[in-house]
């Protein structure tokens, strides 16, 4: 490059020395037509020479090309073999159930002769964790006792079945009833005890009987009805002919003489008197 650039200055200078003259004069008219002509060899001069430079570098490049790196092919992963399917057959009917004991519930029922992928194996190797074919996402269990199986039975994978569903046992609420003391009732020389009966049992009370005792004078009163009746001063009030579950009442019952400040015991018996049959007893103290 520094050589064309030599090359470029002399001949810049040539052109200069031809267009002014080689006879030495006193200061001559600028010449404008010979200064243009000067211009433009000049400009031809320089490009000719940076069309030259260019061929010189293409040149230079094509005896010396550049060296780029070849990419080298990625290394394909070694391919791994699928394992070969599990599978079993059926001689027989089976219920595939969500667990592996007789009382496990049943999910879907496997037919004799159809083919069925194994997942899995339990731990006892009794029973095959398969997929039903004809319900999607569908899997149970089936006990071996009538299955083939095809493939490889150590490949497979150890599942543990969900066990059992603890029972719970929800208590039979058998007949019964609450009791309790409500007041006293006054009519003339009468005197009623009033009681509350709630039926807190499963079933229907019909009859009832109430023995009550004064424990100062040891006089007893025996009261026996098929319905129950309350009474409010000396007219009865509210009856029920039965208390079925959850029913309640008040029950008036006539007694002999004032128990007021006495302490009294009343034993209360409630029965059906359908074909379940049964009575049950309740005894309370109170002091009207």
């Amino acid at each position: 490059m520094n050589k064309n650039k030599g090359i470029i200055s002399m001949a810049v200078i040539l052109l200069m020395l031809l267009a002014s003259g080689c006879t030495p004069t006193a200061a001559p008219t600028p010449d404008l037509a010979a200064t243009i002509a000067v211009n433009v060899a000049v400009e031809q001069t320089m490009a000719a020479l940076q069309t030259q430079t260019i061929l010189t570098e293409l040149a230079y490049q094509q005896m010396n090309p550049t060296e780029t790196p070849t990419l080298q092919p990625t290394a394909t992963s070694e391919y791994t073999a699928t394992p070969e399917n599990v599978t079993l057959t059926l001689s027989k009917d089976t219920y595939c159930r969500n667990g592996v004991f007789a009382k496990s519930p049943y999910v879907a029922l496997m037919l004799a002769g159809q083919t069925y992928d194994v997942l899995a194996i339990d731990p006892n190797n009794q029973a095959y964790y398969v997929v039903d074919p004809d319900h999607t996402f569908t899997y149970c269990w089936v006990w071996g006792e009538y299955a083939t199986v095809s493939g490889d039975k150590a490949s497979l994978p150890v599942y543990t079945p969900q066990p059992l569903p603890t029972p719970t046992y929800t208590a039979t609420v058998g007949p019964d009833f609450s009791v309790s003391y409500v007041g006293q009732q006054v009519c003339g020389a009468d005197y009623y005890l009033r009681f509350f009966i709630k039926n807190t049992g499963s079933k229907t009370w019909q009859s009832l009987q109430i023995n009550t005792t004064d424990n100062s004078n040891n006089a007893t009163t025996t009261y026996n009805n098929t319905v129950f009746v309350d009474y409010l001063g000396c007219a009865a009030g509210v009856s029920e002919s039965d208390l079925s579950p959850g029913e309640s009442s008040n029950v008036a019952v006539k007694i002999s003489g004032d128990p007021t400040g006495h302490s009294m015991s009343a034993t209360i018996v409630l029965c059906q008197t359908d074909a379940s049959g049964g009575c049950n007893p309740r005894t309370i103290t109170f002091t009207p």
